[in-house]
């Protein structure tokens, strides 16, 4: 009878083992990914600086002007809350609506024109 539940207790180990195993694969994964955005921000982070930096030095933009477009384009979809929800846009060849970040049509195949050039990620 020992022996029976000698073989259970190890069936139960070696499961926890591959649960722990399974969590810690999971959990690479998603630093791996944290990292990937973390540097994906920080270049975004650069590319705004130097494009304000660029507008302010050479057309004499000042900071509340593209403050006050911030603020245009935050509220385009109704919501002041610092997004840029996905908008709906017409397959120009079948009609049919898709969101903006596609750049195919999901029925028909067809290239989807992007709106701005964010909506390319």
């Amino acid at each position: 009878m020992d022996i029976l539940i000698d073989l259970y207790q190890q069936g139960r180990i070696n499961e926890a083992r591959n649960t722990a195993d399974r969590a810690q694969s999971a959990v690479r994964t998603v630093e791996w990914q944290m990292q990937d955005l973390k540097r994906k921000v920080d270049s975004l982070t650069i590319t705004c600086q130097a494009l304000w930096e660029l507008l302010s030095e050479r057309l004499n933009m000042s900071e509340p002007l593209i403050l006050e477009k911030m603020q245009e384009i935050d509220l385009r979809d109704g919501k002041a809350d610092g997004k840029i929800s996905p908008t709906l846009v017409p397959c120009p060849s079948c009609a049919r609506t898709n969101k903006a970040s596609r750049t195919q049509c999901l029925y028909c195949g067809s290239a989807i024109p992007t709106s701005h050039i964010f909506d390319k990620s």
